[in-house]
């Protein structure tokens, strides 16, 4: 049988996957792999009819036969990150992130006042040694 897979969720006792096949709900075992598809996708299976649980995927593969399709597309917003500087004038940033990680696996940094203290400390220490401040 033939269809696009249109929802996966896990059965009520949390024992096995629930798939709705365009239409019509399966059963499925968790090693199925079915939740490794992408939602839309046309598979090809086969079926077993239990009349105690309802009709069981045993099989199944990807319908090479039909066109790939995807699920219904999400409106995507993409955001600007904030514009502050251009990260080239924070070329200290990662000696500052390093000199604070250092302090807090060594005890020294104890909250976000230490945090900060430490972080402006280091900032003002790569900038003195970078010699902006000192002619040659």
């Amino acid at each position: 049988m033939k269809g696009h897979l249109k929802e996966i969720t896990k059965s009520k006792t949390g024992k096995s996957w629930r798939v709705l096949v365009d239409d019509r709900w399966f059963g499925a075992k968790f090693d199925s792999k079915l939740d490794s598809i992408p939602i839309g996708s046309a598979i090809d299976f086969q079926f077993d009819p239990d009349p105690k649980y309802g009709d069981w995927i045993t099989t199944w593969g990807p319908d090479t036969a039909a066109p790939v399709t995807a699920g219904p597309l999400a409106a995507v917003v993409i955001e600007r990150p904030p514009v502050w500087k251009p990260a080239v004038e924070r070329w200290w940033l990662p000696f500052v992130s390093n000199q604070c990680a250092h302090a807090i696996a060594a005890g020294h940094i104890k909250g976000v006042q230490d945090l900060r203290s430490w972080a402006i400390a280091a900032r003002s220490a790569i900038n003195a040694a970078d010699g902006e401040d000192v002619p040659y």
